[in-house]
């Protein structure tokens, strides 16, 4: 059930002012995390999940005490860094970070710059914070799957979640320092996940054809993985049915469930 290769050329755009969470930067976002190299990130990681009680009232002030929180961890001797920025109910900001360091840190090293710079002005308490240790190649995977599975329609990257006093969020992700990458997605499923992955998929077009209420829809589906071919059954890809960006999200759930996968 491979992808098959294609011979477009991606199309580049000006970027203009960012709002938000697109399909575009998602993507951009899974591509980077699925094409690091784990077997490269040496020293010591750490999840960090940093939030505020009270929003900052427009996206620079964000901006400046991010900045400002990832020039404390370059002066603690930070290696490299991954972050995200994604939303409450309520309409507040948090910040999510993957970050390694050569030697061991305290959770007051990891917590304590944040709290004194969004402390006064934003009610940022102690026990608002979380700090998980990144445990060599499951650490990654796991903080993978939380953050690659995670699509547009998920609460905390909804467009209807960003503050409304904002004109513009910036950028909502990035990284820093130095990251060890593949070149390429290239993942490598169990004989038990890729069945279980094969029923998702399905699963999946099946529901999209009852909804449309199309029969001929309906049976097709029903018949996708049917094929007089031995060879083109195992080989038909994938996204004939179901777009790039969702089978990532389905093969990091089935990752964090526990299902053999590598890449």
């Amino acid at each position: 059930m491979g992808v098959a290769p294609s011979k477009k050329p991606e199309k580049s755009f000006d970027r203009g002012e960012v709002v938000g969470w697109t399909r575009d930067s998602i993507r951009r976002n899974t591509k980077f995390l699925y094409t690091v190299d784990e077997t490269q990130l040496d020293g010591w990681g750490y999840a960090l999940t940093l939030t505020v009680r009270d929003c900052p009232a427009d996206h620079d002030k964000w901006r400046k005490m991010r900045e400002s929180l990832f020039a404390r961890f370059r002066r603690l001797g930070m290696i490299r860094l991954h972050w995200v920025t994604e939303w409450q109910r309520r309409g507040v900001p948090h910040l999510h970070v993957a970050i390694w360091f050569p030697e061991s840190k305290t959770i007051n090293e990891l917590v304590g710059p944040w709290l004194d710079l969004a402390g006064h002005d934003f009610g940022t308490k102690a026990r608002g914070q979380h700090v998980t240790p990144i445990h060599e190649a499951i650490g990654w995977f796991q903080y993978v799957s939380k953050h690659a599975s995670r699509g547009l329609g998920h609460y905390q990257r909804s467009p209807e979640n960003v503050p409304q006093s904002w004109a513009k969020t910036g950028r909502i992700w990035g990284k820093l320092g130095s990251w060890g990458c593949q070149g390429e997605i290239r993942m490598e499923l169990s004989d038990s996940a890729f069945f279980a992955f094969r029923r998702i998929v399905k699963g999946w077009r099946l529901a999209r054809a009852r909804a449309s209420g199309d029969r001929y829809r309906i049976l097709t589906a029903k018949r996708m993985l049917q094929s007089s071919d031995p060879v083109l059954g195992s080989l038909r890809g994938v996204n004939e049915w179901i777009e790039f960006d969702v089978q990532v999200q389905i093969v990091a759930w089935l990752r964090s469930q526990g299902y053999a996968i590598s890449h």
